[in-house]
């Protein structure tokens, strides 16, 4: 037996032992997603609306580098 028939044959022992229903769903659909995965990554128009303020922001040098950010945290924590 190879290292990937190993590791489904202990998968499916895992699952047979589970009970909990709820558990067994959310493992269903976290396989159905990985088997649907092709990459793409679906985004709702909320979160497309911040992609474009945040690439707005960036394009006109709106942000903090990580050195500036990590010295602001670190005043904002002494206060």
């Amino acid at each position: 037996m190879n290292a990937q028939q190993q590791i489904k044959a202990d998968l499916i022992n895992a699952i047979n032992q589970i009970n909990n229903p709820f558990l067994l769903l959310e493992m269903s659909k976290l396989i159905k997603l990985s088997d649907e995965d092709n990459g793409n990554i679906k985004l709702t128009n909320h979160q497309i609306d911040e992609l474009k303020i945040a690439i707005q922001q960036i394009e006109n040098g709106e942000f903090l580098t990580h050195e500036e950010a990590k010295r602001q945290s670190e005043a904002w924590l002494e206060d």
